[in-house]
This record gives structure tokens, C-alpha cells and sequence, in this order.
């Protein structure tokens, strides 16, 4: 019965999806909702051979337990004959950021290294999953959206993902385990009745089953009607949503001032959840509105809520994740290699015009006479005290002065490499070359393929 109804999720999303090659993807815990879940996509991999299949455990940290679950998993894994793989991931704790969420979000970045265009993501969340997270979001304040809890396929960066186990109930699972011998990990954390969600799994959930023993399917009524809700919303703003957004990313405010309320607000968080970023909580997006978009013209304000940052600059919004202060780091670069720079701001390589490839957006040319074979250069990242000359200036300026003419957002202003010879600004990257170093015998090339935008 459950494999039947696992083999009717994965089949439609295959007619869904028509990708030839479609790699499934286990989010593997060890727990017994994944622990099915692995045996069945193992049942599902003798039936259809010609799929991908894998299954990844993430090491949070949290226990001390984890190493041992990462190699039951591995086991599991072996057992189901699936492809297993593991990643250690670091929890950012920000203000107002929990440990679950912190874990949810390293969770999911990490997955989102083995999906593509042609994976799907399977998670196993099920009924009573979905009603935790319907009360979790009533206690929020939620609107139609946060309701919605969770859909059983969505977007997932370049893939998908896809929960099916979604309208099953976890005593079907727990019966499929004792059927099939399963043994699987037991999580202490889960009893901790300090985290919300536990809270509400041992406390709350089993006395609306006892007074309403049909309350899960009611609960999953209901947001299924909050997310045709959500999705007739959506339809009718998105064209309004188009027509804003900048080629940048970014809102612009006097738009924005032009919507009522119920339409600003929804039309910020459709923006936060197409650029893929955290949604805040209605306390939260008022005082965003009223800090940042209605400060003083002057002001450069910034919001911050969990690892997400919302600033204005020209009368617009941009948002942007938490980022490291990079003002005190100065490298030491040797030229004759890479270097890597840090905070995912890129690579740099430096090579001779004559060995150069072909230019593109970023990259920098200048002249640097060489007193050796061997010459070290320095990056740093704080314009303070430094002066420079741009190779179309006459004159020399204070660079903090510069960054703000080139039209620099605050938030990125001890963001940009400097390459400097000595105490001589060479270049501010991505923005100009100094005078003195004007000329074309040296080419710079920067791969910023993971720099933060405005």
C-alpha cells in the first residue's frame, strides 16, 4: 500500500518533470520517516534501473550521536543499494535565528550542491509534519501563504523537491518499518520539548487527535485552500512584480508607495521569495518598511532578520545575506598564483597581457613593472586612509569619496578588493585602475561567480 503510493509520487513527478535522467535525491536523517523512505526508493530503483539515485546525510553538529548516525546511514544506505554521500555543515546563529532554523537553512544549502535541472529533492515530511507546521505558522501571525505549510512538490533551486509522503500519516510509516524489520535512528533531540515544533508534536498534536481524530486531514484541507489563495494572489501581482523590479534585483520605494498596504506587503514578500530568501514575519516586515524604505532621504539604513539583510540605496530596496566584515583582512598575494578571496567573493589571477584571454566584464588591465621574477602585491578590503587617482581623474581623492561618486551601495564598501603595491592603490576591483599603473601589461582576471549583489 505505501509502496504503491510512494511508486504513484515519484512516477507522476516523472511525468511532470520529462527529464530522461532524473536524479532523485534522499535527504537521509536515519530517522524512520527517511529510513522508509530509503527502503522504498531502493524497491523503486530494481523496478526502474535507468534513474539516479542518491541518498545525503547532513552532519549538523548538534550531537554527539552524529558520527555514529552517519555511518548507520551509510549502512542503510548500502542495504538499499543507493549512492550515499555526507556533508558537515556550520550553523550561522544570527539575532532572532533559532537553532532549528540555523539547521534547516544549512540543510538545504547543502542539498542544493547535488541538485540540478534534472534532480528532485525527496524529504520525509508527512501528515503530522504538515500539521505542525500549519500551527507553527498560526502562532507566527501568518498570513494565506505561511497557511499554505507545505506543498507536496515545489521549486528547489535548479531542480525540485518533492515530499511524498506528505498525506500519508506517520503510523502507516511506523507500520511499514515493523513490517519490513527496519531499525532506525532515534534522535534525542526530538523529545526536547524546548524546540517549538517538538512541543507541539507531543503536547499539543496528540490531544486535537484525541478530541478530533480526523484533525490532520481537516488541517491539510485548510492550507491547501490557503495555498489556491497564495496562487490566485501571485497570479494577479506578478505581472505588477515584473514591470518593478530592477535589472539589479532591486524595488524601487516610490513604486512600492503607490500600492496599499495589503499590496506592498505581499508584493516585498513575492520579491524575498524569487530572489530565495528567508520570508520575515509580519512584525518584521512592518518594521523593515518603516526603518529602511520611510527613513530619511539621506539615511542608509539597513534590516536585519536572521541571515538576511534588506538596505536602500537610491530609493530602492536591495536585499542580500549576512555577510563577514572583511575591513581588517589584509592577503599577502605572491602573483605567479591564484588567490582565493574570502567570503565567496571569488578568485583572482593575474597574468601577462601577452598570455592574456579574452576580456570580460570585471576583469582589469594596467602596467606593473616588475623589480623580480617574483612580486608580492597585497589585497585589503578598508578604503580608509587611502588615496587614489582613477586613470580618467586628474586629481587624487579620498577613496571613501570615490566609492560613494561610483555609486557603491554602504553595504559593499569594505567589500571590494583593493590590490594595492606597497601603500599605492593599483585598483579598486570591478570599479577602476589607478593613473600610475594605467597601460596594459598586466591583465587581472576576477571569477566572481559567487559575489554578493547590491
Amino acid at each position: 500500500m505505501l509502496y504503491r503510493h510512494f511508486c504513484d509520487q515519484l512516477n507522476g513527478y516523472l511525468l511532470h518533470d520529462l527529464h530522461a535522467n532524473t536524479h532523485f535525491v534522499l535527504a537521509l536523517s536515519g530517522g524512520v520517516d527517511s529510513r522508509v523512505m530509503l527502503s522504498l526508493l531502493g524497491r523503486f530503483k530494481k523496478q526502474y534501473p535507468n534513474y539516479r539515485y542518491s541518498a545525503v546525510y547532513i552532519h549538523h553538529g548538534l550531537s554527539r550521536h552524529a558520527d555514529y548516525w552517519q555511518q548507520q546511514c551509510t549502512i542503510y544506505s548500502q542495504q538499499a543499494d543507493i549512492n550515499f554521500y555526507a556533508e558537515k555543515v556550520r550553523l550561522d546563529l544570527g539575532a532572532q535565528v533559532s537553532i532549528e532554523q540555523a539547521a534547516r537553512d544549512a540543510r538545504y544549502k547543502a542539498l542544493s550542491s547535488y541538485i540540478d535541472e534534472s534532480s528532485v529533492l525527496l524529504t520525509g515530511q508527512h501528515a503530522s509534519d504538515q500539521v505542525e507546521t500549519f500551527l507553527l505558522a498560526l502562532k507566527r501571525g501568518s498570513g494565506p501563504k505561511g497557511l499554505s505549510a507545505m506543498a507536496e512538490l515545489s521549486d528547489f533551486y535548479q531542480g525540485h523537491l518533492l515530499r511524498p509522503f506528505l498525506s500519508i500519516s506517520q503510523t502507516q510509516i511506523q507500520d511499514y518499518a515493523e513490517q519490513y524489520s527496519l531499525d532506525w535512528i532515534e534522535d534525542e533531540s526530538n523529545q526536547d520539548v524546548r524546540f517549538d515544533r517538538n512541543f507541539i508534536r507531543h503536547q499539543i498534536t496528540p490531544l486535537l487527535k484525541e478530541r478530533w481524530p480526523h484533525i490532520e486531514k481537516t488541517i491539510t484541507r485548510s492550507a491547501a485552500l490557503c495555498a489556491e489563495q497564495e496562487a490566485l494572489l501571485q497570479s494577479l501581482l506578478y505581472e505588477r512584480l515584473q514591470d518593478m523590479v530592477q535589472p539589479d534585483d532591486a524595488l524601487p520605494i516610490d513604486s512600492l508607495k503607490q500600492q496599499s498596504k495589503p499590496a506592498r506587503d505581499a508584493l516585498i514578500r513575492m520579491w524575498l521569495a524569487r530572489l530565495r530568501f528567508l520570508m520575515p514575519s509580519e512584525k518584521q516586515l512592518q518594521q523593515l518598511w518603516q526603518d529602511v524604505a520611510l527613513a530619511k532621504a539621506d539615511a542608509a539604513p539597513q534590516f536585519r532578520y536572521g541571515r538576511t539583510q534588506v538596505g536602500r540605496f537610491e530609493n530602492k530596496l536591495y536585499v542580500f545575506p549576512v555577510a563577514d566584515d572583511l575591513s581588517s583582512i589584509a592577503l599577502d598575494w605572491n602573483i605567479t598564483t591564484s588567490l582565493m578571496l574570502p567570503d565567496g567573493l571569488g578568485l583572482l589571477s593575474l597574468v601577462s597581457a601577452g598570455n592574456a584571454p579574452e576580456l570580460e566584464e570585471g576583469d582589469l588591465v594596467f602596467d606593473l613593472s616588475l623589480e623580480s621574477e617574483v612580486r608580492h602585491l597585497q589585497v585589503r578590503f578598508s578604503p580608509s586612509g587611502i588615496m587614489a587617482k582613477p586613470e580618467t581623474r586628474q586629481h587624487s581623492r579620498k577613496l571613501k569619496k570615490l566609492l560613494q561618486e561610483y555609486k557603491v551601495p554602504t553595504w559593499q564598501r569594505n567589500r571590494i578588493p583593493l590590490l594595492m603595491d606597497a601603500e599605492q592603490l593599483i585598483s579598486a576591483l570591478g570599479l577602476f585602475v589607478c593613473k600610475p599603473y594605467s597601460g596594459c601589461t598586466h591583465q587581472l582576471v576576477w571569477h566572481r561567480s559567487t559575489l554578493h549583489k547590491k
